[in-house]
This record gives C-alpha cells, sequence and structure tokens, in this order.
C-alpha cells in the first residue's frame, strides 16, 4: 500500500496527472488516505529540513569492510528507516503522528451512493447527501447534510458515533436512518438499539427497533414509535413519514426535485404522516401540498414556497 500511495505521489507531480484514477483509489479502501497522508507529511517534513537530513545522513555513512546482499525490498526500507530516524533529529522532536485522516463521500442530486467502510459499516446514502468519515478506523462519522441509512455488524470492541448537527448517535451494531435537513433533524432504528445525546440537552435517550427521534424547528425532541419498513424507505422508491416536521419533508423533496422550498413561517409547526411516491421527483411537492390541503407559490430565483390553503 506505501508503494501504491508512493506511486500517486509522484503521478500527482505531473501536469497531466490522473485525478480521477487518485481519487477513485482513495475511496476504494480508507487505508488508502492512511498511506497516502503518511507519505505526504513525511516528504514534507524531508524537503523542509532536507539541508539537516542530508548532514546527518552524510554523517553516519562509513565504509563497511563486508558486504552482505539485502533483498531490494529490505535495503529500501532500511534506507527509509535511516532517513525518518535522521529526519527526526534534524527536526529536534520525535517523529509526529500522521493526522487524523478525513474522507468525504457524497451522493450526487438523482442518485444514492453505497459505501463500504473497514469497520463493517455499510452507509447508503440518499440523493444530495454527504457524509464525512474521521480516522483509519472510521469511529466518528458526520452526516453533513441530508440522509444516510447505516447498517453496522454487532462488534463490541468498536465504538462508533454518528454525528449530525448537535446531535450524537451511538452505535452497538445495529440498522438505522439518520436525516439532517431543512433544520429538522430524524433518526429512525428499524435493528438493534442506538442513544442519542446533544450538546444541548443533558443525558441519552435510547432507542429501540421500530422507534424513532425528531426535532423540529423548536428544537424539542420527540420520540414516537415508526413502522420499521418506513425507515430508509427512500431506498425503495418512497419517502414515508410518521409525524415529522414539515420543514424535514420539504428538504427531503428539495433534494429529489431539485427545486429550493421554502415552508411559509406560518407552517412552522405543522407534520405530515404519509407517504410520497419518489418517481422522478417531479410530483412530490404538488402530491403534498395535495394531501395537506396547502398551496405552492413560485418565489424568485426558481425556488418554490409551500404555505397558505389551498383556495
Amino acid at each position: 500500500m506505501i508503494d501504491e500511495a508512493l506511486a500517486w505521489q509522484a503521478e500527482l507531480a505531473r501536469d497531466d496527472a490522473d485525478w480521477e484514477g487518485y481519487t477513485a483509489w482513495l475511496e476504494a479502501d480508507p487505508r488508502h488516505r492512511e498511506a497516502f497522508d503518511s507519505v505526504a507529511l513525511t516528504a514534507a517534513m524531508v524537503d523542509e529540513h532536507k539541508d539537516g537530513v542530508r548532514a546527518l545522513l552524510e554523517a553516519q555513512a562509513a565504509p563497511v569492510s563486508v558486504s552482505i546482499p539485502v533483498p531490494r525490498r529490505s535495503r529500501r526500507w532500511a534506507i527509509g528507516g535511516g532517513l525518518v530516524a535522521a529526519l527526526a533529529v534534524a527536526v529536534g522532536v520525535p517523529m509526529m503522528q500522521a493526522p487524523e485522516t478525513v474522507t468525504s463521500y457524497a451522493a450526487g442530486a438523482g442518485r444514492s451512493r453505497t459505501v463500504a467502510l473497514a469497520n463493517g459499516a455499510d452507509i447508503i446514502l440518499s440523493p444530495a447527501s454527504r457524509i464525512v468519515v474521521h480516522g483509519s478506523k472510521a469511529a466518528r462519522i458526520e452526516l453533513a447534510s441530508g440522509e444516510a441509512y447505516f447498517a453496522v455488524r454487532h462488534d463490541p470492541s468498536r465504538t462508533l458515533t454518528v454525528e449530525a448537527g448537535p446531535y450524537r448517535i451511538t452505535d452497538i451494531g445495529t440498522r438505522f436512518s439518520v436525516n439532517l435537513s431543512g433544520g429538522a433533524f430524524r433518526v429512525g432504528v428499524s435493528e438493534g438499539t442506538v442513544a442519542v445525546s446533544s450538546d444541548e440537552a443533558d443525558g441519552q435517550v435510547r432507542l429501540q427497533a421500530g422507534q424513532q427521534l425528531t426535532s423540529g424547528a423548536g428544537g424539542a425532541l420527540a420520540l414516537a414509535p415508526v413502522a420499521a419498513a418506513d425507515i430508509g424507505s427512500w431506498r425503495e422508491g418512497r419517502l414515508s413519514y410518521s409525524d415529522a416536521p414539515l420543514a424535514l419533508v420539504a428538504a427531503d423533496i428539495s433534494r429529489y426535485s431539485g427545486h429550493r422550498i421554502i415552508v411559509d413561517s406560518s407552517l412552522e409547526n405543522r407534520h405530515f404522516s404519509g407517504t410520497l411516491v419518489i418517481g422522478d421527483g417531479s410530483r412530490l411537492l404538488p402530491d403534498l401540498a395535495a394531501v395537506m390541503d396547502l398551496a405552492v407559490h413560485s418565489q424568485g430565483g426558481g425556488a418554490l414556497r409551500l404555505g397558505g390553503a389551498a383556495r
């Protein structure tokens, strides 16, 4: 893997570097990013202290009377080890550990994306959603926007935390979906148990399979039952909700329809329960408006506003 990282470092220095190939290599295995970061860090430190490193290596060189054949790979690592040791002396501090790896994964508009992590977590991103994975062991995953479905194998020795805004979901091996959209938050559990905590509240809320926790514009958390089959239902071409904040529903529709949707302030406390068929996304907002007896108004810049009773 280090060999590959070294090769990609050389490739990226070319004017016609294969950036698409490099990105594909990074996404193929989270350890690739760790290896590349380590190589890049060492190269940067060598370049910064090259004069001191050169002097130390020359001082260490001495004639030898016996020549012992060394396999090519081992000899290279022996030289590399000497270089690292010399660098540590030249800098005057112990060698630093490579910085925490940070990898971002995003799903494009109109399509979902599956991400398999080395720690045994499989994640499906809904369209126009993004996660950020921290650390080579992916112990911390941040849902930056949108919705993601997590399937995590049981491993008591492994800790996993999913962050969504001010909320933290701690998992011990389960299946659950997390949504952070339009200022609203929702987590639903289809298998197992998760614990949810927040920077804004003390203690934890534990969710079992068939339960969801939502937060609307006011920030108050509400625990309620939900059909396990409805959790992550977008994977099957439908958006299912049980007492979901209207802002969250509108944000979901925005991702699928491609239109920015504004919810009138008079509706900020409204919730929606029901199922919408995704299709190509064009009927989601009209269908929601019809079910809730609301009107859709055109706004500037191509935005649509949901509000006011339909007449």
